[in-house]
């Protein structure tokens, strides 16, 4: 959700833990926490934030182990 400041002129793209977390699940909220820092660290505004940048930061992270199925 993005939201727009007319009295300064900014737009903020919101994003919140839980959107790491519905992500990934197996992660706690200061993992995911963590993650949103390196997010706003590594930021590439011709990027932006979407899911597939959670989820790079996430397994960047956090690498999922993989399970034998």
């Amino acid at each position: 959700m993005a939201t727009y400041y007319p009295e300064t002129g900014i737009l903020v793209d919101e994003w919140h833990t839980d959107d790491v977390l519905n992500q990934r699940p197996d992660l706690d909220v200061d993992q995911a926490s963590e993650i949103m820092e390196f997010i706003a660290h590594k930021f590439d505004a011709n990027i932006g934030i979407n899911w597939d940048v959670i989820d790079s930061a996430a397994h960047h992270l956090y690498p999922e182990e993989k399970t034998n199925a």
